[in-house]
């Protein structure tokens, strides 16, 4: 993002006001601190707005510079991913006026990711991802790991801890939590999926829902079975080694969802296991969100990245909902199902997080199908289980 000389001066004018005042910094201070009239910033930018834009990358280009020199040296995968962690902790607290509007601000704003100032975002999460590739390739993290989860869990969990602390809803800084951090997402890195875990669907389970996909929208009696291979994404032989038949597929759809129903009623009357509970909430948070699209766009910019959402009473009616996490996570400990450390807090802003930096995700680069969707949403309720579960759980 190479600009003029006049309009980067008026960008880093812009960022040192940003610095200290956040969106609070007006056009007149700015022009102040760059040494120009207003009519200069007027001229090189359509509003303040796109000028913050501009300033709250020109601060992440420039953080971005320090993180790679703080990392050069350190060739460990999980030292580099918590000096990371560390090193983002440490600017919100240190510069709490940029991180007010980076968070608060730019994350539920669609218009910045469709600004160029964005790319310095992206880049960011370029480093994250690249860290998890190394940690993967030298055997320090398991290969199965879904990165855009991950990459959201990391980013996600990093934005709830500083929005608390801006809004008084956690009275110390932000590293505090740096060890609370690590013990949750150490284990979803680290510790070995079964192969089920891995899976998370067979061949059988896609066909099915592709195929429930395609009658639903085309007809029982006008499916052909090319068109579940290729709702599908699978090869013709599979599908025809796994069902035969549009036909057979169809009676399959119908049988498997009804055994689904048969095993879950019980469970809806009967008291469950914390980890069944704790996979309940996260898989029905997620599809009432995913039900509700417009909602999402609200609840994003009103709401998880609104400060005024945590001084009010609406704050408080969301707490209360998420009280019900904190009671399974509380039983799951008691029961040694959940690790002991586990930080009830540092969990739900992981939860919050990584929901919200999906959900920033999808409005911004939406999936390219409902399948991929669904099997994102099912990696995000399993790596959450694994961040509290005990090796044995």
């Amino acid at each position: 993002m190479k600009l003029p000389k006049k309009k980067q001066d008026i960008v880093d004018a812009a960022f040192s006001v940003l610095s200290r005042k956040g969106k609070r910094a007006t056009i007149a201070e700015i022009a102040g601190a760059a040494e120009v009239n207003e009519s200069a910033i007027y001229y090189y930018f359509k509003d303040k707005r796109e000028l913050l834009f501009y300033a709250a990358g020109e601060s992440l280009r420039r953080r971005t510079i320090d993180l790679q020199r703080e990392l050069e040296g350190i060739s460990d995968p999980i030292s580099r991913l918590s000096a990371l962690i560390w090193f983002q902790l440490t600017y919100h607290d240190d510069e709490p006026g940029y991180a007010r509007y980076s968070i608060l601000d730019c994350r539920a704003d669609r218009e910045f990711f469709h600004h160029e100032a964005s790319i310095h975002f992206i880049n960011w999460t370029r480093i994250v991802n690249t860290i998890l590739l190394d940690g993967i390739n030298e055997g320090s993290f398991v290969p199965e790991i879904p990165f855009s989860v991950v990459n959201s869990m990391i980013m996600g969990l990093i934005d709830m801890e500083n929005i608390q602390v801006f809004t008084g809803r956690w009275k110390g800084s932000a590293r505090d939590d740096f060890d609370a951090i690590l013990y949750l997402l150490l284990p979803v890195l680290t510790e070995p999926y079964s192969k089920k875990d891995g899976e998370l669907q067979d061949e059988r389970e896609l066909i099915l829902q592709a195929g429930e996909r395609v009658f639903a929208a085309r007809g029982v009696d006008q499916v052909k079975i090319s068109d579940i291979v290729k709702e599908s994404g699978l090869n013709q032989e599979t599908v025809h080694s796994c069902f035969g038949s549009p036909e057979n597929i169809l009676l399959s759809v119908l049988r498997s969802r009804f055994a689904e129903n048969r095993f879950r009623m019980p469970i809806a009357v009967e008291s469950t296991s914390p980890s069944e509970k704790l996979v309940r909430f996260i898989r029905e948070h997620f599809l009432f969100f995913l039900g509700e699209p417009s909602f999402v766009t609200i609840f994003l910019a009103g709401g998880m990245y609104n400060e005024d959402f945590y001084c009010s009473s609406d704050y408080e009616e969301y707490e209360a909902y998420l009280g019900t996490l904190d009671d399974i996570l509380n039983e799951g400990k008691e029961k040694e199902l959940f690790r002991s450390g586990v930080e009830n807090r540092v969990f739900i802003n992981l939860f919050n997080g990584c929901f919200s930096h999906l959900m920033i995700r999808w409005l911004n680069m939406p999936p390219r199908s409902h399948f991929e969707t669904t099997r994102i949403m099912q990696w995000a309720v399993k790596l959450l289980l694994r961040a509290v579960e005990a090796p044995n759980g």
